[in-house]
Protein backbone atom coordinates (compact mmCIF):
# COMPACT_ATOMS: atom_id res chain seq x y z
CA UNK A 1 0.00 0.00 0.00
CA UNK A 2 1.33 3.40 -0.96
CA UNK A 3 -0.07 6.74 0.21
CA UNK A 4 1.06 10.07 -1.14
CA UNK A 5 1.69 12.84 1.39
CA UNK A 6 3.59 16.11 1.37
CA UNK A 7 7.41 15.90 1.27
CA UNK A 8 8.07 17.67 4.51
CA UNK A 9 5.44 15.85 6.54
CA UNK A 10 6.81 12.48 5.58
CA UNK A 11 10.33 13.20 6.71
CA UNK A 12 9.11 14.48 10.05
CA UNK A 13 6.71 11.60 10.52
CA UNK A 14 9.38 8.94 10.30
CA UNK A 15 11.62 10.68 12.78
CA UNK A 16 8.93 11.45 15.33
CA UNK A 17 8.83 8.01 16.91
CA UNK A 18 11.81 8.54 19.17
CA UNK A 19 10.67 11.76 20.84
CA UNK A 20 7.92 12.42 23.38
CA UNK A 21 4.74 11.47 21.56
CA UNK A 22 1.37 11.67 23.30
CA UNK A 23 0.94 7.96 23.78
CA UNK A 24 -1.91 5.74 22.66
CA UNK A 25 -2.17 1.98 23.17
CA UNK A 26 0.34 -0.08 21.19
CA UNK A 27 3.47 0.77 19.28
CA UNK A 28 4.56 1.37 15.71
CA UNK A 29 7.76 0.92 13.72
CA UNK A 30 9.08 3.14 10.96
CA UNK A 31 12.06 3.67 8.73
CA UNK A 32 12.84 6.75 6.72
CA UNK A 33 14.62 6.99 3.37
CA UNK A 34 15.98 10.34 2.23
CA UNK A 35 16.22 10.14 -1.54
CA UNK A 36 16.27 13.78 -2.66
CA UNK A 37 19.68 14.90 -3.91
CA UNK A 38 21.00 18.11 -2.38
CA UNK A 39 18.33 18.59 0.31
CA UNK A 40 19.58 18.73 3.92
CA UNK A 41 17.10 19.52 6.73
CA UNK A 42 16.73 19.91 10.49
CA UNK A 43 13.77 18.25 12.20
CA UNK A 44 12.06 19.41 15.40
CA UNK A 45 9.64 17.27 17.44
CA UNK A 46 7.62 18.84 20.25
CA UNK A 47 9.90 21.87 20.07
CA UNK A 48 13.15 19.91 20.43
CA UNK A 49 15.84 19.47 17.79
CA UNK A 50 15.67 15.79 16.96
CA UNK A 51 17.62 15.38 13.69
CA UNK A 52 20.25 17.83 12.49
CA UNK A 53 21.64 17.87 8.95
CA UNK A 54 19.56 14.88 7.84
CA UNK A 55 21.29 13.99 4.58
CA UNK A 56 20.20 12.45 1.26
CA UNK A 57 21.01 8.81 0.52
CA UNK A 58 20.31 7.78 4.12
CA UNK A 59 18.13 5.04 5.62
CA UNK A 60 17.21 5.64 9.27
CA UNK A 61 15.62 3.11 11.55
CA UNK A 62 14.09 1.05 12.84
CA UNK A 63 12.45 3.78 14.86
CA UNK A 64 9.99 2.27 17.33
CA UNK A 65 7.75 4.03 19.78
CA UNK A 66 4.23 4.42 21.08
CA UNK A 67 1.43 5.12 18.68
CA UNK A 68 -0.16 8.52 19.18
CA UNK A 69 0.41 12.12 18.20
CA UNK A 70 3.33 14.53 18.03
CA UNK A 71 3.84 18.19 17.16
CA UNK A 72 6.26 18.36 14.25
CA UNK A 73 8.24 21.04 12.43
CA UNK A 74 10.92 21.03 9.76
CA UNK A 75 13.30 23.74 8.54
CA UNK A 76 16.15 23.92 6.07
CA UNK A 77 19.45 23.01 7.72
CA UNK A 78 20.45 25.73 10.22
CA UNK A 79 17.08 27.44 9.76
CA UNK A 80 14.96 29.11 12.42
CA UNK A 81 12.46 26.71 14.04
CA UNK A 82 10.28 29.69 14.94
CA UNK A 83 9.38 29.96 11.24
CA UNK A 84 9.21 26.36 10.06
CA UNK A 85 8.58 25.31 6.49
CA UNK A 86 5.88 23.07 7.94
CA UNK A 87 4.21 22.69 11.33
CA UNK A 88 1.77 19.84 11.87
CA UNK A 89 0.34 17.35 14.32
CA UNK A 90 0.84 13.75 13.25
CA UNK A 91 -1.10 10.67 14.35
CA UNK A 92 0.64 7.28 14.06
CA UNK A 93 -1.43 4.09 14.30
CA UNK A 94 -0.49 1.09 16.46
CA UNK A 95 0.99 -1.93 14.73
CA UNK A 96 2.16 -0.18 11.61
CA UNK A 97 5.52 -1.01 10.00
CA UNK A 98 6.22 1.69 7.46
CA UNK A 99 8.97 3.18 5.40
CA UNK A 100 8.55 6.85 4.63
CA UNK A 101 10.42 8.06 1.57
CA UNK A 102 11.24 11.64 0.64
CA UNK A 103 12.04 11.49 -3.07
CA UNK A 104 11.61 13.04 -6.50
CA UNK A 105 8.53 12.43 -8.61
CA UNK A 106 8.77 11.43 -12.27
CA UNK A 107 9.19 15.08 -13.28
CA UNK A 108 11.87 15.81 -10.68
CA UNK A 109 9.73 17.64 -8.11
CA UNK A 110 10.08 16.74 -4.38
CA UNK A 111 7.34 14.45 -3.14
CA UNK A 112 6.79 11.79 -0.58
CA UNK A 113 5.51 8.24 -0.40
CA UNK A 114 4.64 5.97 2.50
CA UNK A 115 5.12 2.25 1.94
CA UNK A 116 3.82 -0.45 4.25
CA UNK A 117 6.48 -3.11 4.74
CA UNK A 118 5.69 -6.81 4.37
CA UNK A 119 7.54 -8.23 7.37
CA UNK A 120 5.85 -11.64 7.44
CA UNK A 121 8.19 -14.60 7.72
CA UNK A 122 9.57 -16.20 4.57
CA UNK A 123 11.80 -19.19 3.83
CA UNK A 124 13.05 -17.32 0.75
CA UNK A 125 14.56 -13.91 0.17
CA UNK A 126 11.87 -11.26 -0.37
CA UNK A 127 12.85 -8.58 -2.89
CA UNK A 128 10.73 -5.43 -3.02
CA UNK A 129 11.60 -2.80 -5.63
CA UNK A 130 10.29 0.73 -5.05
CA UNK A 131 10.48 3.33 -7.79
CA UNK A 132 11.19 6.66 -6.12
CA UNK A 133 13.35 8.39 -8.73
CA UNK A 134 12.88 11.07 -11.37
CA UNK A 135 12.75 8.52 -14.16
CA UNK A 136 10.22 6.92 -16.51
CA UNK A 137 8.55 3.60 -15.76
CA UNK A 138 11.08 0.79 -15.32
CA UNK A 139 11.39 -2.98 -15.03
CA UNK A 140 13.83 -4.85 -12.82
CA UNK A 141 15.75 -7.55 -14.67
CA UNK A 142 17.34 -10.36 -12.66
CA UNK A 143 20.19 -12.03 -14.54
CA UNK A 144 19.73 -9.70 -17.53
CA UNK A 145 20.65 -11.06 -20.93
CA UNK A 146 20.88 -14.67 -19.76
CA UNK A 147 18.55 -17.67 -20.15
CA UNK A 148 17.67 -17.22 -16.46
CA UNK A 149 16.46 -13.63 -16.94
CA UNK A 150 13.43 -12.64 -14.86
CA UNK A 151 11.51 -9.39 -15.33
CA UNK A 152 9.70 -7.59 -12.50
CA UNK A 153 7.48 -4.64 -13.34
CA UNK A 154 6.34 -2.36 -14.81
CA UNK A 155 6.94 0.22 -12.09
CA UNK A 156 6.05 3.89 -12.32
CA UNK A 157 7.19 6.50 -9.82
CA UNK A 158 5.71 5.79 -6.37
CA UNK A 159 4.96 2.15 -7.14
CA UNK A 160 6.46 -1.08 -5.83
CA UNK A 161 6.65 -4.72 -6.88
CA UNK A 162 7.91 -7.77 -5.04
CA UNK A 163 9.14 -11.29 -5.70
CA UNK A 164 10.45 -14.06 -3.48
CA UNK A 165 13.51 -16.02 -4.59
CA UNK A 166 15.82 -18.61 -3.02
CA UNK A 167 18.79 -17.15 -1.19
CA UNK A 168 21.85 -16.55 -3.35
CA UNK A 169 23.70 -13.95 -5.41
CA UNK A 170 21.68 -12.22 -8.10
CA UNK A 171 22.63 -9.78 -10.82
CA UNK A 172 20.08 -6.99 -11.24
CA UNK A 173 19.58 -4.07 -13.60
CA UNK A 174 16.88 -1.52 -14.33
CA UNK A 175 15.57 -0.92 -17.83
CA UNK A 176 12.80 1.26 -19.28
CA UNK A 177 9.61 -0.80 -19.21
CA UNK A 178 9.38 -3.33 -22.01
CA UNK A 179 12.99 -2.90 -23.17
CA UNK A 180 16.37 -4.46 -22.46
CA UNK A 181 18.30 -1.16 -22.49
CA UNK A 182 20.00 -0.98 -19.08
CA UNK A 183 19.88 2.48 -17.46
CA UNK A 184 20.99 1.54 -13.93
CA UNK A 185 23.35 -1.35 -13.21
CA UNK A 186 24.03 -4.16 -13.61
CA UNK A 187 25.07 -4.90 -10.04
CA UNK A 188 25.39 -8.05 -7.94
CA UNK A 189 23.38 -8.51 -4.74
CA UNK A 190 23.68 -11.29 -2.15
CA UNK A 191 20.22 -12.17 -0.83
CA UNK A 192 19.70 -14.40 2.25
CA UNK A 193 16.66 -16.45 3.14
CA UNK A 194 14.51 -15.02 5.92
CA UNK A 195 15.22 -11.42 4.99
CA UNK A 196 13.29 -8.74 3.13
CA UNK A 197 15.28 -6.51 0.79
CA UNK A 198 13.71 -3.19 -0.13
CA UNK A 199 15.49 -1.69 -3.12
CA UNK A 200 14.76 2.00 -3.67
CA UNK A 201 15.55 3.68 -6.95
CA UNK A 202 16.36 7.26 -5.93
CA UNK A 203 17.75 10.42 -7.48
CA UNK A 204 17.36 11.69 -11.03
CA UNK A 205 18.13 9.72 -14.18
CA UNK A 206 18.55 12.86 -16.30
CA UNK A 207 20.60 14.52 -13.57
CA UNK A 208 23.00 11.61 -13.29
CA UNK A 209 22.16 10.89 -9.64
CA UNK A 210 19.85 7.87 -10.05
CA UNK A 211 20.86 4.66 -8.32
CA UNK A 212 19.77 1.97 -5.87
CA UNK A 213 19.50 2.34 -2.10
CA UNK A 214 19.06 -0.84 -0.07
CA UNK A 215 17.07 -1.37 3.13
CA UNK A 216 17.20 -4.82 4.77
CA UNK A 217 14.79 -6.17 7.40
CA UNK A 218 15.33 -9.57 9.05
CA UNK A 219 11.84 -11.13 9.01
CA UNK A 220 12.76 -14.71 9.94
CA UNK A 221 11.82 -17.96 8.27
Amino acid sequence: MVRKLSLLLIVIAALAFGVGMTSASGSATAYVVHGIPGLVVDVYVNGQLFAEDFAPGTVAGPLTGPAGTASLAIVPANGDPATPALAATLTVNAGQNLTLVAHLDADGAPTLSVFENDVTKTSNARIVVRHTAAAPAVDLLLFPGTPSEQRLGPLSNGQEAQVEVPGGTYTGALVPTGTSDIVIGPADFAFSSGKAYFVYVIGSLAGGTAGPLLQVINVGS
